[in-house]
């Protein structure tokens, strides 16, 4: 019987290469390890950040919100206006200037970007709680919607802010808002938020943001980006709107006075104040066919400054210096000496664009 011997050289062989095996495996391992690790410290890292810049953006976008409450704050003050007639335009340095409540834009710059901040007065908008059936009619008509569409919205509205249960021709009470999934009662009582009226009946988002609702198009101007929100308010004084801070939206719609003679009327009250009618038609006397023959407009609007609301929003938007990020507020503000910083925020909505 031969016995058989193993080679001692093939036995280190073979442990070298098992060797070799585990160290593979090992180093497979470490690197998916590591990989994975890498992966999160990066996904953290860009968290971080995302969040850091949401940061920056919020703060920008409530700097320029405070901006402009400052500067409405001026606005009511009387010292500041006393002071502000002895001055010419020329004598007034541009960043001096009082601000214009009519939705144009104002831009603050910041080191890590830029805020642009709008400021409407409410006073420049219609009160949905005082319009008259006849302008409501003629508004939501402006606004693109025809015959049954548009006399469900004016009828629906009505019936959502009277007192009583008894239905308009195409109006909603209690029976329809209860026969929805979602159901909820009538309001029967003013509206408390502009908002509020995505609650009525034929009120679509479209309708109340601005979209398309309806086929209506003159003279090549496109009413898609107007909606409700732009149109109307209940902090309005009264039932009329004010010349000189309503927006050239709010002219073209509530007035129904084309785009161009609305920016007419816009540069010229920026020079000065409309005083009365008179002094309108004959710095504008464009307006002139559109006022002839309808009372009802001619008295739907308010001159001077006899009455300022102290009801103003706001709508702040920050920009990233590279411009992909973008942070928005939207608030409501009253301005009174009474409270201890010289206004109140009525309402403050973030909206995160």
């Amino acid at each position: 019987m031969k016995l058989k011997f193993r080679n001692p050289q093939s036995t280190i062989r073979n442990q070298e290469g098992i060797a070799l095996v585990m160290v593979l495996w090992v180093m497979a391992i470490l690197s998916v390890v590591v990989l994975e690790f890498s992966f999160a410290m990066r996904t953290e890292v860009n968290i971080t950040q995302n969040y850091k810049e949401e940061l920056q953006l919020y703060g920008m976008a409530q700097g320029g919100v405070h901006r402009a409450i400052a500067e409405l704050i001026y606005k009511h003050d009387p010292k500041v206006q006393q002071l502000r007639k002895t001055l010419t335009i020329e004598e007034i340095p541009p960043d001096k200037k009082e601000w214009v409540t009519d939705g144009r834009s104002y831009f603050l710059p910041f080191g890590q970007g830029a805020c642009e901040i709008k400021v409407m007065s409410e006073a420049g908008k219609v009160n949905i709680n005082l319009v008259s059936e006849s302008m409501l009619r003629k508004i939501i008509t402006l606004l693109g919607l025809e015959g049954e569409m548009r006399d469900i919205v004016v009828d629906s509205i009505l019936d959502w802010k009277d007192p009583d249960d008894f239905y308009r021709v195409n109006g909603a009470e209690n029976s329809y808002y209860q026969s929805l999934k979602e159901s909820y009662y009538c309001k029967n009582a003013y509206f408390d938020s502009i908002e509020e009226l995505l609650l009525v009946r034929g009120v679509s988002p479209a309708l109340f943001y601005g979209g398309k609702v309806g086929k209506k198009e003159e003279a090549g101007e496109k009413m898609d980006q107007v909606g409700l929100k732009d149109i109307f308010s209940i902090y309005s004084p009264g039932v009329q709107i004010d010349i000189n801070s309503a927006a050239p939206v709010v002219l073209r719609v509530a007035l129904g006075i084309p785009m161009d003679i609305s920016q007419k009327v816009v540069k010229a009250r920026e020079e000065k104040t409309f005083d009365h009618q008179l002094d309108l038609l004959q710095r504008v006397p464009e307006l002139k066919p559109f006022f002839e023959g309808d009372p009802e407009k001619q008295n739907f609007i308010l001159y001077g400054r006899t009455i300022m609301t102290p009801y103003y929003t706001i709508e702040s938007k920050a920009n990233s210096k590279e411009g992909e990020s973008v942070r928005g507020l939207k608030v409501i503000v009253k301005i009174d000496i009474k409270e201890k910083e010289g206004y109140k925020i009525i309402q403050w909505v973030d909206k995160p664009m």
